[in-house]
């Protein structure tokens, strides 16, 4: 069921919070939505209360404003935990939604219980950099489909793509449904915010896991460890012969490893 918070953050809820089950939220990254943790709501939400939302310019939430930037994000985030009445939580973010889910911790760290940052990025070298800008530039130019096949090849790998022909097309679809110019500000946000959390890494004092896809070409493993190793209480996963779109297609090993990590955490 679709339900909007007052600031007209469009989120979803599975369980109900109770001594004993704490509450999992997670963000998603750019051109998505909340469904993408469908995998992961169907094998956590026995054991936890599940909330996923849509950021700011995607899905069913408010367009993105000419002042958006990754702590607006982390804001609407706390909002919709305030409004839900929720006081810590265990935070998952994938993408953008693992840069937005960093910059909350550095700034609101008294709620989370612990942080998991997935598929994610940190301080890029030049190469992976102009490469980005590069994509940038096209995703102003041309909206959601300038490079929506070369995304859906980062993301995926082929036996997946061969496989699972309509899930492909589900999310394209998703992803060419953005509203252009919402889209082409979150995108900058990714593109420009790798290095948004330098300098207050420090700040993060919650159990930590980050983690990315051994074959990832843009959320590289080297990220990982580099972020991880400047957070006090991280660490890393590196999960074998996966691409961008873990939660997706390596959703059984995805669910274990955060089930896992939640319960210790």
């Amino acid at each position: 069921m679709s339900l909007f918070c007052p600031l007209g953050t469009h989120y979803q809820t599975f369980g109900k919070p109770k001594l004993g089950k704490s509450s999992v939220v997670f963000i998603h990254g750019v051109g998505l939505d909340l469904s993408l943790w469908q995998s992961q709501v169907d094998a956590l939400k026995a054991e936890h209360h599940i909330i996923t939302y849509d950021m700011l310019g995607h899905g069913l939430s408010p367009h993105a404003q000419t002042d958006i930037s990754l702590s607006t994000l982390a804001k609407q985030l706390d909002n919709l935990l305030d409004y839900l009445k929720l006081k810590r939580v265990h935070l998952i973010g994938f993408s953008l939604g693992g840069l937005v889910a960093g910059v909350f911790a550095t700034q609101y760290i008294h709620q989370l219980h612990s942080l998991t940052i997935m598929s994610s990025v940190f301080d890029r070298n030049e190469s992976l950099r102009k490469a980005i800008l590069k994509r940038v530039h096209e995703v102003e130019q041309y909206g959601p489909s300038a490079n929506i096949d070369q995304a859906l090849t980062r993301w995926f790998s082929p036996l997946y793509t061969k496989k699972n022909p309509s899930y492909i097309a589900q999310l394209r679809a998703c992803v060419l449904s953005n509203h252009k110019t919402s889209y082409s500000r979150c995108y900058r946000l990714f593109g420009e915010g790798d290095t948004a959390m330098q300098g207050h890494l420090n700040k993060i004092t919650c159990p930590t896991l980050v983690t990315t896809g051994e074959l990832d070409p843009g959320s590289t493993p080297a990220m990982s460890r580099a972020l991880a190793h400047q957070i006090s209480l991280a660490k890393v996963f590196i999960l074998p012969n996966a691409r961008h779109m873990m939660p997706v297609e390596k959703a059984r090993e995805v669910n274990e490893l955060l089930q896992q990590f939640i319960s210790t955490s």
